[in-house]
């Protein structure tokens, strides 16, 4: 089967997610303001709202009232009560595990539903991301549905499994997905193989935060983005 030939005037640029992987809101803060011109969606990374909990959501939406904020959840139980309470906090995306039980994603769509928010299925853990995503596709709340499938090589098997540019190709094969995002050792270099692919979010953590210049590292990745749809 042959992926559809990707379309520059129906595909929209894709946006730029930065993954604030910190222990510390303070350092987080610093980052965001850095790259905040090259960036469309904050991340809350997972270790920085078990660190620092819903205030930081609430920080970032503060400091910067016109970015999206995403929230790393990875939600595998309790799936209304735990968006709900980010959504009251100022989340726009939330982060479910896409290998959670149906019932705990219904319910994670239900409180989408409620709370004017998406939910992005994380394939983090999934063995089959292709089957796992394809068994995800009718689960809905009255018309709500996963609004983003995210295709994610974690950082502590990311040296033994491939790499989410490969998963990435075999997920975008499925008709009919939900908007992809991909995440997962994300450089400057990968921009424009990614984008052969009808990608919505591509998510950087590392590569901009953890670089000697973050400032020039998010806006390489912009330019990098932007000039494929010039």
């Amino acid at each position: 089967m042959n992926l559809p030939e990707r379309s520059k005037n129906k595909q929209q640029n894709p946006r730029l997610q930065v993954a604030l992987d910190f222990e510390n809101l303070d350092d987080a803060l610093a980052i965001a303001e850095e790259v905040s011109p090259f960036v469309d969606i904050f991340e809350v990374g997972t270790l920085l709202i078990i660190s620092e909990g819903i205030r930081a959501i609430q920080a970032l939406k503060d400091v910067h009232p016109d970015k999206l904020v995403c929230v790393d959840l990875k939600t595998t139980d309790n799936g209304y009560l735990e968006v709900k309470l980010v959504a009251q906090a100022g989340a726009s995306i939330i982060t479910v595990l896409a290998d959670a039980y149906k019932v705990t994603i219904i319910e994670a769509l239900r409180a989408a539903n409620d709370f004017n928010v998406e939910i992005m299925a994380d394939l983090i853990v999934s063995r089959s991301p292709v089957t796992t995503l394809a068994g995800l596709m009718d689960h809905k709340y009255n018309e709500t549905k996963i609004h983003y499938a995210l295709v994610h090589s974690g950082l502590d098997q990311r040296a033994s499994r491939r790499a989410p540019l490969f998963e990435l190709e075999s997920v975008a094969r499925l008709r009919e997905h939900p908007r992809l995002a991909i995440a997962g050792g994300i450089r400057v270099t990968d921009i424009e193989k990614i984008l052969e692919f009808p990608v919505d979010i591509i998510i950087v953590g590392g590569g901009i935060t953890h670089a000697k210049n973050p400032y020039n590292a998010a806006e390489d990745i912009r330019k990098a983005i932007n000039k494929y749809f010039i």
